[in-house]
């Protein structure tokens, strides 16, 4: 097979048979580790500044022509904003979508711009990676498919599966428009698993992300043989242009691992080093319509953290010193709100007591060991109106859609008329999975004819059981879970219903000019940004009836279940008022679905285990400080034991 021009080697047997020797450990599900620590602090205030987006640009058209490939060449500030788009002279102007083990279906075969394609992989390596980890879109490549690792038969699928349908340029919380402007900005093909991307660093912090696309009939697709070396043009191409821009060698994605297995950042080094310090004369910087005018040239970015980026310190005294999202005049654009069930000082609780659980949990995905978990949190209400967002400083840019993704999914699936809205979202929804009469989905796999009408309690984890390729996930020769594509027509461009919910969206934005749309979905079912399909959505519930979710992303998906479950738990227990989780016997766990799977020894400081367990057992830790006035945790286990003696 052949991918953007470059051949694909399959892998070699020695790898594969190491591949084979790790697979056990991952039957019970992949959860990230940092393996490395990292001396030194990064530093603040750090910006790619219009210089060195020239620099990036020069180094990459240097080894491209060097190479000879045509290339398209874009640049990205951390928070998506597009600082340049450079094609060398004979850039092919489109790129072919191919995953190349799909038959057809979903974005299989689609055509689109060139452009688009490699802005969405500099944007993956500007939001997936932070200063404790440096992602490019190989380790995307890595962590997405139906198996982890991919091509190892009877393992479950990779621990970020469903994650390239994020960023999306049709939904409600990024921003669209090619001025600079605050973040998170959309992504034309949301999340990219194509080798050729990788986040740009100064001073430790990542600044931004270069995505390139090279050849001269070019292919948007993904490495399915991760265990042998190749040599990918692209890839070669853009990781010369991190010269003066590299990640840390200590935080890059083969310092972490997943289930015992290493990830991977780039096959290119050692390979072309770029020698030009200046945009060469033999190509120009190109118009992408509602992204970038080429009249700008090389723009500088915003310095994340700062107001002028849309992620910075909001005034809500949240735990932590949360961040949040901010309008251009610097008011919180997701200020906490009310909503039927919930009040506003309940989102506030949600949020604080979730962004303290994260504070006092272990980190999966961050060097150094010990660092405490960086994540965003979403709380919605049962209509998936977002109320309030609350993030830790550091945490990855993707997490603020995907958080948002996740509370959605699970708020909408828990509602009794999931099965309705869900049909009403578009043609495409409808035939992917006809909730009323499909036997599949009903009496022939769940032996339950109502199970999307009556109420049954789904999280995010719960949703991605039944949306893989395979049922259990993983395991060869099963039939698909009812919400997947079916094989030979399941890929990471054809997932089934989380695709098939935003599809139409999708497609219009990439119309010519780039339309700026707010709603992925036709109608309104309260998944404006679509859904997600890995752990770390929760349903809240209020003496048992549905009210919202809590959504959490960014540091592992066993720490984002237990960052959302406990918060939820918390916040109940310490503000009262009938708040807290589903009743055990309408949770989706009652029908052998996973409802949510907690990390072990989670929490720095302390030697709790099980801290999931039940409804929610409290943690033994004292590393994180409560909401004003509350007493930590250990205090407040002392009194519930106390109590308990009477």
């Amino acid at each position: 097979m052949t991918v953007s021009g470059r051949p694909r080697r399959r892998p070699r047997a020695a790898a594969l048979r190491s591949a084979t020797m790790v697979g056990a450990v991952l039957l019970a599900g992949a959860s990230f580790e940092a393996v490395a620590r990292c001396p030194g602090t990064p530093l603040p205030n750090q910006r790619l500044e219009s210089a060195d987006v020239r620099r990036v640009v020069a180094q990459a058209a240097d080894v491209a022509q060097r190479l000879n490939q045509p290339a398209t060449i874009a640049v990205v500030d951390r928070v998506g904003n597009v600082l340049a788009v450079f094609q060398t002279n004979g850039a092919a102007p489109t790129v072919r979508i191919t995953s190349g083990v799909s038959s057809g279906g979903g974005l299989e075969g689609l055509v689109v711009p060139s452009t688009a394609a490699a802005i969405a992989k500099a944007v993956t390596g500007a939001y997936l990676s932070s200063s404790g980890q440096a992602f490019s879109t190989r380790t995307a490549s890595f962590i997405v498919q139906d198996h982890f690792p991919p091509t190892i038969r009877n393992v479950p699928s990779g621990p970020l599966f469903g994650v390239q349908f994020s960023q999306l340029p049709c939904g409600d919380l990024v921003q669209g428009g090619s001025a600079l402007g605050i973040g998170p900005r959309r992504s034309p093909l949301g999340l990219s698993a194509d080798p050729g991307g990788f986040p740009l660093y100064k001073g430790g912090s990542v600044v931004g992300g270069i995505g390139v696309i090279a050849g001269s009939a070019p292919t948007y697709s993904l490495d399915l043989f991760p265990f042998d070396f190749d040599n990918d043009p692209e890839e070669v191409i853009a990781h010369s242009a991190l010269a003066g821009f590299a990640p840390p060698d200590c935080i890059r994605a083969e310092r972490v691992t997943a289930g015992g297995v290493s990830l991977r950042f780039s096959d290119a080094d050692g390979r072309l080093v770029a020698t030009a310090a200046t945009v060469p004369s033999g190509g120009a910087f190109v118009d992408v319509g509602g992204y970038y005018a080429a009249a700008e040239g090389a723009r500088t970015g915003r310095i994340f953290g700062l107001p002028e980026s849309g992620v910075a310190r909001e005034n809500l005294n949240l735990a932590g010193a949360a961040h949040g999202l901010l309008n251009p005049d610097g008011s919180n654009r997701y200020p906490p709100i009310a909503s039927a069930g919930l009040s506003a000082n309940d989102v506030v609780s949600l949020l604080d007591e979730a962004l303290a659980v994260a504070n006092a949990a272990r980190a999966q995905i961050r060097i150094p060991l010990g660092s405490p978990a960086q994540v965003t949190v979403s709380v919605v209400d049962a209509q998936g109106v977002a109320l309030g967002i609350g993030r830790t400083p550091d945490a990855p840019i993707f997490g603020i859609d995907v958080s948002l993704q996740k509370a959605r999914a699970a708020a909408l699936f828990s509602r009794t008329d999931a099965a309705t809205r869900i049909a009403a979202a578009n043609s495409a929804a409808q035939q992917a999975f006809s909730f009323n009469g499909d036997p599949r989905a009903t009496v022939g796999f769940f032996q339950r004819p109502t199970i999307f009408t009556d109420g049954t309690a789904f999280t995010a984890r719960a949703i991605g059981n039944i949306a893989r390729p395979m049922y259990p996930d993983g395991i060869d020769g099963r039939s698909r879970g009812p919400l997947s594509s079916p094989k030979p027509n399941w890929s990471p461009f054809n997932v089934g219903l989380q695709l098939d919910l935003v599809f139409p969206g999708l497609a219009a934005s990439l119309a010519p000019g780039g339309p700026i749309i707010n709603r992925c979905t036709a109608a309104a079912i309260g998944a404006d940004n679509g859904i997600q399909i890995f752990p770390g959505g929760v349903p809240i519930y209020r003496n048992g009836v549905l009210v919202g979710a809590v959504g959490v992303s960014g540091d592992g998906v066993d720490q984002d279940d237990m960052i959302a479950f406990l918060g939820i738990t918390r916040a109940g227990r310490w503000r009262g008022g009938g708040l807290g989780h589903a009743p055990l016997a309408k949770r989706a766990d009652q029908l052998g679905l996973r409802y949510v799977q907690c990390p072990q020894s989670p929490f720095n400081g302390s030697d709790a285990q099980n801290v999931c367990g039940g409804d929610g057992d409290l943690p033994t830790t004292g590393a994180a400080p409560m909401t004003a006035g509350l007493p930590r945790i250990p205090e407040l286990l002392r009194r519930e034991r106390m109590e308990d003696r009477r």
